[in-house]
């Protein structure tokens, strides 16, 4: 969480030499638990040293840290907050830095917003010039939320709400992922192990051939590629998800002569030269990488074939034919039907 005070002064030092997140694992806790908090530091610009500064509150005592390189944090008294300091030299050819503090939060008397300050500084000592800046917030809770199902009598009680605190730390895991269940059902939110399992609902066999990416985008388009399959233009979206360029041609009259030697019915087609109910599918991968080795080059095309064969048999109308053409670096042809 950041105060907009300090969003306004990352915008003013956007052209800083470097930039500064800083974040912790959780939004709210109780007396007790353990928070984490994590800064990253990137060097938009090559500099030899910079300083980083972490202030805690009271409310967070900190305990063991972790910096590049393993370094010890100096450590220092503020006015009501404790400081953690690090100067690291940078080491040519790396942008970022990761910093995590372990902390653990202290006894409250009251719900209170427990904010932590990291300070980025390019430079060390007098040489020092200011860079960038971010506080995190966590919202600390005094007592037990379990509290509000219980009598208001026991709202006094201090004893019964650090006592239900312990079954809610228990429960809270369990508890997240009811709040997130929402995003479980969300192709592009749901964890990588989930999309098998989320594409059988919509009657998808997902090929491990595909990308995270594809399989997500695939996903989230099938109900609109359900209600176009069969027609051309339902089969250019699938294909185009799974390849950079697909170019679908319908092959129809070359063309139209209506006189008295024409004749019309069933299985008749208008014009001359006609190949009716058929199409050519070309596929290109312009920006796959070929393997060298030849025999490697071609089990990666007929890999690809094969892919893209299985998908166009299950999108065409049944009585159609069509030629396929995958470009992977080497020409080639199928026809299908």
């Amino acid at each position: 969480m950041r105060d907009e005070s300090q969003q306004s002064r990352d915008r003013n030092t956007d052209r800083s030499p470097c930039s500064l997140s800083h974040v912790t694992d959780v939004r709210r806790c109780y007396p007790g638990e353990s928070v984490t908090l994590r800064t990253r530091v990137r060097a938009r610009e090559p500099v030899h040293e910079f300083t980083l500064r972490i202030a805690l509150p009271d409310e967070l005592t900190p305990g063991s840290t972790r910096a590049p390189g393993e370094a010890v944090p100096q450590v220092g008294l503020g006015t009501g907050t404790r400081y953690l300091l690090w100067n690291t030299s940078t080491t040519p050819g790396v942008e970022t830095y990761d910093y995590e503090v372990e902390a653990t939060v202290a006894h409250v008397s009251r719900d209170t917003v427990a904010r932590s300050r990291a300070v980025v500084s390019s430079g060390i000592g007098d040489a020092r010039s200011f860079a960038s800046e971010e506080t995190a917030s966590i919202a600390v809770l005094a007592k037990g939320g379990y509290l509000k199902h219980l009598p208001s009598l026991y709202e006094a009680d201090e004893l019964m709400g650090r006592f239900l605190m312990l079954f809610e730390s228990f429960w809270s895991p369990i508890q997240r992922q009811i709040e997130n269940l929402p995003m479980y059902f969300d192709p592009r939110m749901t964890p990588p192990e989930f999309l098998p399992w989320l594409a059988s609902w919509v009657g998808l066999v997902l090929d491990d051939r595909w990308s995270e990416e594809q399989k997500r985008r695939l996903i989230g388009s099938a109900v609109s590629l359900y209600r176009m399959r069969g027609t051309r233009r339902g089969m250019q979206e699938y294909l185009e998800i799974l390849a950079p360029e697909v170019q679908i041609v319908e092959h129809r009259s070359n063309n139209l002569v209506v006189g008295p030697g024409s004749r019309l019915g069933p299985a008749v087609a208008l014009g001359m030269d006609n190949v009716p109910n058929t199409f050519t599918v070309t596929v290109r991968f312009p920006s796959d990488p070929t393997p060298a080795d030849e025999g490697e080059r071609a089990q990666h095309t007929l890999q690809v074939r094969r892919m893209i064969t299985a998908i166009i048999e299950a999108q065409k109308p049944a009585h159609a034919g069509y030629v396929l053409r995958v470009d992977t670096g080497q020409p080639a042809s199928q026809t299908g039907g």
